[in-house]
């Protein structure tokens, strides 16, 4: 640790790792890896590698934040389970075929009000969750699975089948002189088709989706993985959004970002390969530029009230 406060240490990587969590560990290397999310959220790289999580926060946040919320580098980092992200867990099992899986609670375990408050509820979620399963709510489990079918049905209309070998595909590679990293939903082995990306919502109509590709750095997501993917197997390849609302009718929209949209993604993600690597390498992960900043009333917020005052 040195004296600069913006100066934090990253833990040293383990010297191997093991693929899909059996076997015998072997020399990690760049290329397609089979394992467990939580082996690939645990960063195996021999160096702590940029994820598009990562890459989003260091780009519309700062380094400290991304130093912050990356488990290789923060010593205290707690990983957050929130039951707002049970249902799209569970609904990315149901629908690709892999991941964690899920399990209702009995009914007999919950409160007189439906809630999962009990003395039995709470020990059964714990128990779930110690074991990688997702618990939910009978009423859940079947929203779960009417969406499964509604997605099913709407990527059939299209031509689109998920095959579940080829969902949830780690990769890592070295790109811009750092590791980098990215985990598929599903990646077709036919090179001329997209690689997609599954996300519930509540809204899927596309002008939800841009607001959410927008609010949430989607576009930077599609340019890392377009970029780890190309590095690892030397393909150029399409980038699909399948976005789905969680309540009836569980409606499927597909986008993909073209243009500027995606020269802006593109942009940012070697931004935040260039930042990720400087602070590697000097071990210093600023936050928010110092000092105090003034700031004018935006272009639209003076038009709307010249507006209303007219």
């Amino acid at each position: 640790m040195t004296d600069n406060p913006f100066a934090l240490d990253y833990r040293e990587p383990e010297p191997s790792c093991t693929d899909a969590g059996v076997g015998e560990a072997t020399t990690f290397r760049a290329g397609l890896h089979q394992m467990d999310a939580a082996t690939y959220h645990g960063d195996p790289a021999p160096l702590p590698s940029l994820s598009s999580t990562i890459a989003k926060v260091i780009t519309s946040k700062s380094p400290l934040h991304a130093w912050h919320a990356c488990r290789r580098l923060n010593p205290d980092h707690v990983s957050v389970e929130r039951k707002t992200f049970d249902m799209g867990t569970a609904a990315h099992r149901a629908l690709l075929g892999v991941g964690e899986d899920y399990v209702a609670i009995p009914d007999e375990f919950l409160a007189a009000n439906g809630a999962a408050s009990t003395k039995e509820a709470k020990a059964f979620i714990a128990d779930a969750r110690a074991t990688g399963r997702t618990p939910l709510k009978w009423d859940e489990v079947e929203q779960v699975e009417a969406m499964r079918s509604a997605a099913i049905a709407k990527l059939d209309s299209y031509g689109i089948r998920l095959d579940p070998a080829r969902s949830e595909m780690a990769a890592f590679a070295e790109i811009d002189g750092i590791w980098c990293r990215a985990l598929f939903d599903n990646a077709p082995a036919d090179s001329r088709l997209p690689l997609y990306d599954y996300k519930t919502c509540e809204d899927a109509s596309p002008e939800a989706c841009l607001r959410s590709i927008v609010n949430y750095g989607y576009d930077v997501q599609a340019a890392h993985y377009l970029a780890v993917w190309k590095a690892v197997t030397g393909e150029d390849r399409a980038f699909t959004f399948i976005f789905q609302e969680k309540p009836a009718p569980h409606e499927v929209t597909l986008i993909r970002l073209s243009g500027s949209f995606r020269d802006i993604g593109e942009s940012r993600a070697a931004r935040a390969r260039r930042l990720w690597g400087e602070c590697l390498t000097t071990n210093n992960w600023p936050g928010y530029p110092a000092g105090v900043h003034e700031v004018d009333a935006p272009a639209w917020l003076i038009e709307r009230e010249y507006k209303e005052a007219a």
